[in-house]
């Protein structure tokens, strides 16, 4: 079974390499994607692997089409992924190496050096996901946290302003900080169609019960052994 792993020391692999110094938009849509079938494991209980599969494909599609018309770039170290990107027609930055943060301020700083002037990561489980083009902020930080005020679900900020990303438990407060640390604006969005993310079976739960989210049309199984109450 592949394994998701991220590593920023090792030679970047770009694939499907957009010129952004040629593009009119310099502002730049990063979705890291770990993998489709490894991935969400406390899912698992509810969900086959093809079936978490089937549903982190069509979220990350959800996000890239959310993206509109702005350069999109997928950093993923596996090989599923990456095909699946560049069929849709995405730049892809392949890592093998160590965490999310590492990879996400690796492929920050690439595209800083290419010429991008803002840049919107966004993670690939989020369903809902709308308009990502109406976070971004000139010289400012726009984050949208989870649900629960923890992670952080998107993020919009400019390439000169020497972010460094933290995430993992707690990282929109680290997040919160470190805009501060730097003097740059802060906007704090809480669209819910951006902070509903999907990480455990009573996320699924509430998808199902606050949208039209229909996850049998996207060919997930429905038949769940999901919890009666959250």
């Amino acid at each position: 079974m592949l394994k998701h792993s991220f590593m920023p020391t090792l030679k970047i692999v770009s694939i499907n390499r957009i010129d952004l110094q040629k593009s009119s938009a310099k502002h730049v849509i990063l979705i890291p994607i770990r993998s489709f079938s490894d991935s969400k494991s406390r899912l698992a209980a509810v969900l086959s692997p093809s079936e978490r599969a089937d549903l982190i494909a069509f979220c990350s599609k959800r996000v890239l089409s959310a993206a509109g018309e702005l350069p999109k770039i997928v950093i993923s170290s596996d090989p599923t992924v990456r095909d699946f990107a560049q069929n849709l027609g995405c730049e892809v930055i392949r890592d093998n190496g160590e965490g999310l943060s590492s990879a996400v301020q690796h492929a920050y700083e690439l595209v800083a050096g290419r010429g991008a002037k803002h840049v919107t990561v966004a993670h690939a489980d989020l369903p809902l996901a709308e308009d990502l083009t109406t976070l971004i902020r000139e010289g400012a930080v726009t984050i949208v946290p989870d649900r629960n005020h923890d992670g952080t679900n998107v993020i919009s900020l400019p390439t000169e302003s020497g972010f460094r990303f933290a995430y993992g438990p707690n990282s929109f407060e680290r997040h919160l900080r470190e805009a501060a640390r730097l003097n740059l604006g802060i906007s704090i969005n809480e669209n819910p169609q951006l902070t509903m993310d999907i990480d455990t079976p009573e996320d699924l739960l509430r998808l199902f019960g606050e949208s039209d989210f229909d996850l049998e049309a996207r060919g997930v199984d429905t038949r769940l052994d999901l919890p009666d109450s959250i």
